[in-house]
């Protein structure tokens, strides 16, 4: 496998920059042997963002039923963000292959008094 840089921009004016693993013969050399290009995608990091959010809404829509089911006082999630070579974003299982690893707890009691 071959590594392949993604820069994704950032709202602030920034830039993120994610190495992505593609098959060999989808890499062409267009640069100086040892330096690594890196593709400027239209897609912003907010992608990542709005990924996250969309995932934790209901998690903590659950998460307060459990609370007021149960009184359970603190939930965990764990997941991984991975880019394709296209830019393209996916939830996976946390383990090797994510480009981005997410942990999140919410403290449920604390979380009640709002």
């Amino acid at each position: 496998m071959a590594r392949k840089l993604l820069e994704l921009n950032t709202d602030e004016g920034g830039a993120i920059v994610v190495a992505v693993d593609v098959p060999d013969e989808s890499i062409k050399r267009v640069a100086k042997s040892g330096e690594q290009v890196i593709e400027k995608m239209e897609q912003s990091f907010d992608a990542v963002k709005d990924l996250i959010l969309r995932s934790c809404r209901p998690l903590t829509e659950a998460f307060q039923t459990l609370y007021q089911d149960s009184q359970a006082t603190k939930a965990e999630v764990e997941f991984g963000i991975n880019f394709t070579a296209k830019g393209n974003l996916y939830l996976v299982e946390t383990s090797g292959t994510a480009s981005l690893k997410v942990k999140i707890t919410w403290d449920l009691d604390k979380s009640s008094d709002r």
